[in-house]
């Protein structure tokens, strides 16, 4: 009897370690290093298709987190720093806190181009940490021939001021639909928020832009 309970409790032992191994293997995905050069870190992970979402880092001295959503409320200059995008634009200001976004990406040929309509919102996380979270939203406007658009998009700045500095850290999960071999999506969706990521730098250091009336405030998300 002594033997068969001390089993019983090995098994549920067994169970626990098992839920605590399964649930930590969920928490903390394993992120693999595409790039780490000129203060910008580029990382990737794999999914079960095959496609890869994207995480990227960097520290920018002297800027605050009201001067980047200042950036970002300049459409016009978008494309100076967003790469492959030749226009963005605000289609609705919802709330203070929320915005539908229309953007136009550039393909070279023979590839279409794409677009994409997104819902952001922006919060505050605690006194010195916010985020603007980033959802796709295919079906706001009616779609352009010749255009594919893209519906899968979810991504999410986090933006964290630390002495004087702004820490940025921008993840994304975005497929670009149509017939593109999921391999060269991955190659480019790296390269271009590297690319991206170098370009803020330099518009944020060299305030390259002009804020535009209304720069978005924190709400509930």
């Amino acid at each position: 009897m002594k033997r068969f309970c001390n089993k019983i409790q090995l098994q549920k032992c067994l169970f626990v370690i098992f839920l605590l191994v399964s649930f930590n293997t969920y928490a903390e995905p394993i992120w693999h290093l595409y790039k780490n050069k000129n203060g910008v870190s580029v990382y990737y992970q794999g999914h079960s298709d095959n496609t890869f979402e994207v995480k990227a880092q960097m520290s920018v001295k002297g800027v605050s987190t009201n001067e980047f959503l200042e950036l970002l409320s300049d459409t016009d200059a978008a494309p100076q720093w967003l790469e492959n995008i030749s226009q963005v634009k605000v289609i609705k200001h919802i709330s203070p806190s929320e915005n539908l976004v229309y953007s136009y990406f550039n393909s070279p040929w023979p590839v279409r181009d794409r677009d994409s309509i997104t819902y952001s919102c922006y919060s505050q996380l605690t006194a010195n940490k916010s985020q603007l979270l980033i959802n796709a939203r295919p079906n706001k406007l009616p779609q352009n021939n010749g255009v594919i658009r893209i519906t899968t998009l979810n991504a999410r700045w986090l933006l964290s001021e630390n002495k004087g500095r702004l820490d940025i850290e921008y993840q994304v999960y975005a497929l670009p639909d149509g017939a593109i071999p999921t391999w060269l999506s991955n190659k480019v969706g790296l390269k271009s928020t590297y690319t991206t990521f170098m370009n803020l730098h330099h518009m944020l250091t060299d305030k390259k832009y002009t804020p535009k009336l209304p720069v978005i405030k924190a709400g509930q998300c």
